[in-house]
């Protein structure tokens, strides 16, 4: 019936909102349309299914057999088909659908939950789900688009990959042995750090390491390990020094690590981070939110 050339969707609409008023002046108004313009939908449907769909009189309009019939046909099948659009034109604004969002440190997890949060209380139709990455696999997670969108520490200096809003900024501390000869010393100067051995983790980008560096590159050796815990091991142990994030003796502790201020108050900052030619509907209005709640 709705793909009948012979009734339009106005046709249709007039016929259902008239079969629940069932008053010809309320019907105009609720549908903005001059009374003369539903009377005469009314017989132009009649006429095509030759028989009245409804009985008027000057008190009282009611739907004849052939109309209840109809109604009974069309009103669900309307419905339905309302529904599947409201759901199309929800989910094209980014209002429905599965989020897969990245992160790499339970410092992070923590900002990224309560934005989550947020986001579900002014978007209920948005699933979020959160999927924990390796600081050795920085872009990969995202480039193999196993996640939509994934909070990463800056800088992020790659042509497929565009950076959104931070999220979180911690301050950066100095992992050292408790035995290491910096251990007493706070803060830990640019000077204290020459000749000392800095741990990454491996695949990270040369111009990331550079960045974090608190000391020239030509005066600092640099070990990489596979991973963050690698990192932290070997620091413990006296192999080396670990640049870490702030909450990393609470959320890592280790009894033979202790984390250094290290003097001019260097950070860590997390962004939102997307591939440039793939923003999802669901991810751009996770964006939009991020910015309005970001603190």
């Amino acid at each position: 019936m709705l793909n009948n050339p012979g009734m339009e969707r106005q046709d249709i609409e007039v016929f259902l909102t008239l079969a629940e008023e069932l008053h010809f002046a309320r019907t105009a108004e609720r549908l903005r349309l001059a009374p003369a313009s539903i009377s005469q939908t009314i017989r132009k449907l009649e006429r095509r299914f030759g028989a009245p769909l409804f009985t008027r009189t000057t008190r009282r309009v009611d739907l004849t057999p052939l109309g209840r019939q109809l109604l009974d046909d069309l009103g669900p099948a309307y419905a339905r088909v309302q529904a599947a659009i409201e759901r199309a034109v929800t989910a094209g604004r980014g209002e429905t659908g599965e989020l897969r969002l990245g992160y790499m440190s339970a410092a992070v997890a923590r900002r990224v939950l309560t934005l989550i949060d947020a986001v579900r209380g002014h978007v209920p139709g948005i699933q979020v789900n959160i999927i924990e990455t390796a600081l050795a696999d920085l872009y990969g997670p995202l480039r193999r688009a196993e996640v939509d969108l994934s909070v990463l520490p800056l800088p992020v200096a790659e042509p497929d990959l565009t950076v959104g809003p931070v999220l979180l900024s911690e301050t950066a501390l100095l992992a050292v042995s408790t035995t290491h000869p910096l251990a007493r010393r706070a803060p830990v100067t640019t000077d204290d750090l020459a000749e000392q051995t800095f741990l990454f983790a491996q695949g990270l980008p040369e111009y990331w390491v550079e960045h974090h560096l608190p000391t020239t590159r030509s005066t600092a050796r640099v070990t990489t390990l596979p991973g963050f815990q690698e990192m932290l091991a070997y620091a413990a142990s006296g192999h080396g020094v670990a640049l870490v994030g702030a909450q990393v003796e609470q959320l890592y502790p280790r009894p033979n690590l202790t984390c250094l201020p290290i003097e001019g108050g260097p950070t860590f900052d997390y962004a939102l981070v997307w591939r440039t030619d793939d923003l999802s509907p669901p991810a751009a209005t996770f964006l939009h939110h991020a910015q309005t709640h970001r603190t």
